[in-house]
């Protein structure tokens, strides 16, 4: 776009709302899941193997005695932190790449939008300049042939206005001439 905006990326980084906060959700379900499933197998193989995992344990205070403890008791909470640790770093994983997936979209909706209202002279551009060569092109092709197409109808128009011509023509150029000042190609 050839509109120069100053970039607020923390203050306007829900820019595709719907798209990002499913994107996220999809992202934490899988890793709590995963989560989910690994401390659970640890806790049934621990179960089915272990007949005795027991042993003493001696805590740092000398004045307990030893006592008796489950491997899995001092072993799970360190599991379940591991995976609260996983599911926060599955969410930051979904909060970067849903904006890296919903900004190039929203990017390109205006970019329409803007085709739309007549503007044939936008540009779209973005930062990731190698995932979206091909589509920056792309389009940006597709906005100059439409531009071209526009200023060859009106020198066609210029042309025919300085022949004479009945009235059924004049009211057609009329109507092109009209359709043409309301796109924005020069």
């Amino acid at each position: 776009m050839t509109q120069r905006v100053v970039r607020q990326p923390f203050k306007h980084f829900f820019i595709k709302k719907s798209i990002q906060y499913k994107i996220i959700a999809e992202i934490v379900f899988v890793v709590a899941c995963t989560a989910l499933l690994t401390t659970a197998t640890l806790t049934f193989m621990y179960n089915l193997k272990a007949k005795s995992g027991t042993f003493y344990y001696m805590s740092n205070d000398t004045k307990q005695d030893l006592e008796l403890k489950g491997v899995l008791e001092l072993i799970l909470p360190s599991v379940v932190g591991a995976q609260v640790f996983s599911i926060l770093i599955g969410l930051g994983i979904g909060l970067f790449s849903s904006r890296k997936i919903a900004v190039p979209i929203y990017k390109f909706e205006k970019w329409v939008l803007q085709l739309k209202n007549g503007n044939l002279n936008t540009k779209i551009s973005f930062r990731e300049n190698e995932e979206m060569k091909d589509l920056t092109l792309h389009c940006n092709a597709l906005a100059e042939y439409y531009k071209n197409a526009f200023m060859q109808i009106e020198e066609s128009l210029k042309i025919l206005e300085k022949e004479p011509h009945n009235l059924v023509a004049t009211e057609q150029m009329q109507k092109l001439r009209a359709m043409l000042e309301k796109i924005n190609y020069r």
